[in-house]
């Protein structure tokens, strides 16, 4: 799929869920994948981290390679030094890569390599990072993750801020597939919905030891109860 098709498709039904399946059955992933494509979500979401940039280490790039899906494969670089992942994970069919602004030494560069693959290339920024960090990028960028709680942030959130920078993000440049990703719930999806992003991301809300699918469900409803549509 080229970088515009799946633009197109990410613009379709806006916001759409981005959903994570590690807090699923890491024995199973291909029945945890089947329920997102049988619940018409879109985009399968893998936060990538390492122990150092996030305090926990999940999975790589030969993991996502392994999944057998039609899934936009929307992938977050919690790490230090991402420009070292990229390559691997162009090759393991990422559809999307971002990484953290925070834990890059040469954003550009890193962007190049995104950009070079034909592979949409996103930026992510911790709630407690100026969002004007981003604003030398904008050229080079398809996505924004506007993250509502940060590795030093705790359990608190920032949906006040998150909200300001979607704002913003879409003044500087209307274009921008823009995600809100952190603290999602099924109770506080509908608020997050009228935030005014393409994507929403989460994960542990849907995978969390009951109906994976009815959660999907759910959340969906409540997306399109305040948007007027089906997300």
């Amino acid at each position: 799929m080229s970088k515009q098709d799946t633009i197109s498709k990410l613009r379709t039904g806006s916001p759409q869920l981005s959903v994570g399946t590690l807090t699923g059955s890491m024995m199973n992933q291909a029945q945890e994948i089947a329920i997102l494509e049988k619940s018409g979500v879109n985009l399968l979401h893998l936060d990538v981290m390492d122990g150092q940039a996030w305090p926990k280490i999940t999975v790589g790039a030969p993991f996502l390679a392994g999944l057998e899906t039609d899934l936009i494969k929307d992938v977050h670089l919690l790490t230090v030094e991402p420009e070292k992942h990229i390559a691997d994970f162009v090759k393991a069919g990422a559809g999307i890569i971002t990484f953290q602004i925070e834990h890059c030494e040469n954003v550009a560069k890193a962007l190049e390599l995104i950009n070079s693959a034909d592979v949409l290339a996103g930026l992510a920024i911790y709630p407690t990072t100026p969002l004007t960090d981003i604003q030398p990028f904008l050229d080079q960028i398809d996505v924004v993750f506007v993250l509502s709680i940060g590795p030093d942030t705790g359990k608190d959130t920032f949906f006040d801020v998150v909200a300001e920078r979607v704002e913003r993000l879409r003044d500087w440049k209307p274009e921008l597939i823009i995600a809100i990703d952190g603290a999602v719930k099924k109770d506080n999806v509908a608020k997050i919905a009228k935030i005014n992003s393409d994507l929403i991301v989460t994960g542990s809300a849907v995978f969390d030891g009951n109906d994976a699918a009815k959660n999907i469900l759910d959340m969906r409803s409540s997306i399109a109860s305040v948007c007027g549509y089906q997300a």
